[in-house]
């Protein structure tokens, strides 16, 4: 039994053996390895810091037209870009100064509608009698009513004439300044 027992041992000996031998191996080429890229490295650093850059020349001559003719493309396809961005914001300056040329247009109107309204009671004040029967005279209010109907308010039309609608409105005599 100690026979067997004692080459169990020696069999369990042998194979630790050689499991310890591979790993050492496997370590032992695992740091060569390293080393060996390790030096590639310092090598081609060194030796990239030492030589001076060198340009590779092509096979065939340099066409120098097509080169320059495609960096002026490049060129004017980048200039484009920053002339369409100008002509945005020149469009938005356009309309932003059409925005402020109503507003102006708006404050006259608001202006003159004050004024209309200072006028308006003295146009609208009753005209003196002139000893007329009573049915003649609400005959002449039913006309001068009718005839400030048919005139269109001074308002709309300078707000037409703004707007520009290319209709002319006939100007009355009791329009104009």
């Amino acid at each position: 039994m100690n026979f067997i027992f004692g080459i169990i041992l020696l069999a369990m000996f042998i194979l630790a053996l050689r499991v310890i031998w591979a790993t050492c191996l496997q370590v032992l080429i695992a740091l060569r390895q390293s080393k060996l890229a390790f030096q590639r490295y310092r090598a081609q650093r060194s030796t990239r810091n030492r030589l001076p850059v060198i340009m590779p020349r092509s096979r065939e001559d340099m066409n120098w037209l097509t080169i320059s003719d495609s960096v002026r493309q490049e060129i004017q396809t980048r200039n484009r870009g920053i002339n369409r961005e100008a002509e945005r914001l020149e469009a938005q300056l356009q309309a932003k100064l059409k925005a402020i040329e109503i507003f102006e247009a708006d404050i006259q109107i608001a202006k003159l509608e004050r004024e209309l309204l200072k006028i308006k009671p003295v146009i609208d004040s009753p005209e003196p009698e002139m000893k007329k029967p009573r049915r003649s005279k609400k005959q002449s209010v039913a006309v001068t009513d009718a005839a400030t109907q048919k005139i269109p308010h001074q308002v709309s039309q300078l707000r037409a004439a703004l707007k520009g609608n290319g209709l002319s409105v006939p100007v009355s005599e009791s329009v104009r300044h």
